[in-house]
């Protein structure tokens, strides 16, 4: 379940079902095949709490509305499974309470704190502390938490009940902030956003930090390594990951003459991804742009000679080139700008040369009129080719909600409103990178 505010706000049905339905499908496979089961919970549950530190024993302080509520009683309901299955059952499930665990390889740009800062520093951006920065948050590194993890899995113990897996070392965010700064060398100012600024980060508890007595004589475990030390290592993981980053392609037939909302989707997404380089591959249909241009890390490549058959020869040319980039580059991610020429050229590449690399088909369409009907009638066969061999799907309409709940549960597509803020779609669309990410280490 992803684990910070603006990644678990962002579809708060699909977190609060990942917890619940995802740990029930877990526990009855662990049921049918009498394996040993470990919930990692969350010092979210103790929500805003009331106690300090917080124990094991503590109930919580949690709003079951409030904006944090899919992912805090989304794990509170999944520990009482826990329960439930081991009582009715006989299902040997046992709960860890992860507090916010940090180190290298964290993802940019995933709305944690930590991640947050060091991006932002190393970037030479503002560093953004929500309100006067006095909350506090405790860091585990990741060293630390996996042995934690295989003891408490591996022990011989009927003793299910929670363990709090954390660090002790309490510090205040704007403390935070300015060590990150001075370890980065940064010449990033420190900014602080107000509430109104931030409106989906209401509810952050003002304090957290773990009392882990219990971990300590039950598992024998704590934290050892010192944080300045982990922080370290992990600043130089996130500066190495910069200085050579990912390359996503991007197939668009008309990038740079058409001002509508699939090149809006294309700047928002750039924005979003400060880690990752985009290779943009585009029909020269106008003969005033030049063939190629770089600008920070943006790659236009451009195929023909300023004629509109250039449109039907793109396929065929990007598809190519592509693959020449492929063998420098070495694509996770394809994004694929309309079911058309671009779709055409993904498809190509990805399947007819045989890259394998997953692509996101994205189509943006206004209403859908009887002429657009008819023109897909026509195009049907096409359509099934690049549709079928697409690994994700996106549409962006105006459309009913009857007609998006349809395309999401029957057809699996992503359904976007086309007047959603650009904001909102860019998110929407990065979600879709993240699994073809994931998904391109499987293929």
């Amino acid at each position: 379940c992803p684990a910070s505010p603006v990644q678990y706000q962002f579809d708060p049905v699909l977190t609060l079902e990942t917890s619940v339905l995802g740990t029930e499908h877990m526990l009855n496979l662990a049921r049918r095949t009498g394996a040993r089961l470990l919930f990692t919970s969350t010092s979210e549950a103790y929500g805003d709490p009331l106690e300090h530190p917080q124990k094991e024993s503590y109930f919580g302080n949690v709003d079951p509305i409030g904006k944090r509520a899919c992912y805090d009683e989304g794990k509170r309901a999944a520990e009482t499974l826990c329960k439930d299955y081991r009582e009715s059952f006989g299902v040997d499930a046992r709960i860890v309470r992860l507090f916010n665990t940090y180190g290298p390889r964290m993802m940019f740009n995933d709305g944690r704190v930590l991640s947050n800062f060091i991006l932002q520093a190393l970037l030479g951006e503002p560093i953004t502390v929500h309100g006067d920065g006095v909350q506090t948050r405790s860091f585990l590194y990741v060293d630390d938490l996996l042995p934690a993890l295989e003891k408490r899995l591996e022990i011989e113990s009927d003793d299910w009940r929670p363990v709090n897996l954390g660090n002790p070392d309490e510090r205040r965010i704007i403390d935070l902030a300015l060590m990150v700064k001075e370890r980065t060398t940064s010449e990033s100012a420190v900014t602080h956003l107000t509430p109104e600024d931030v409106p989906n980060r209401m509810g952050d508890p003002q304090r957290r930090c773990p009392d882990i007595s219990r971990a300590k004589v039950l598992l024998g475990w704590e934290p050892t390594t010192v944080f300045s030390e982990g922080l370290d290592k992990t600043i130089a993981d996130f500066r190495r990951r910069l200085e050579k980053r990912p390359h996503v392609i991007v197939f668009g037939t008309s990038y740079g003459l058409v001002k509508g909302p699939a090149e809006q989707a294309v700047k928002e997404i750039i924005e979003r991804l400060p880690g990752w380089e985009f290779d943009i591959l585009a029909a020269k249909i106008d003969p005033q742009l030049p063939l190629q241009s770089h600008e920070g890390r943006v790659h236009v490549y451009r195929f023909g000679r300023g004629k509109n058959v250039d449109k039907f020869l793109f396929p065929f040319h990007a598809a190519w080139f592509a693959r020449t980039l492929h063998h420098k580059h070495h694509y996770q991610v394809a994004w694929a700008i309309m079911a058309s020429y671009g779709a055409l050229a993904a498809t190509l590449f990805s399947w007819v040369l045989r890259t394998r690399v997953p692509f996101l088909l994205s189509v943006y369409e206004g209403n859908i009129e009887e002429k657009m009907l008819r023109r897909g009638k026509w195009l049907s066969v096409f359509y099934r080719i690049v549709f079928h061999h697409a690994h994700r799907w996106q549409v962006v309409g105006q459309m009913t909600e009857l007609q998006r709940a349809w395309l999401e549960d029957e057809r699996h597509v992503q359904a976007v409103q086309l007047h959603t803020d650009p904001r909102l779609l860019a998110k929407r669309t990065k979600e879709m990178f993240q699994e073809l990410e994931i998904l391109s280490t499987r293929l």
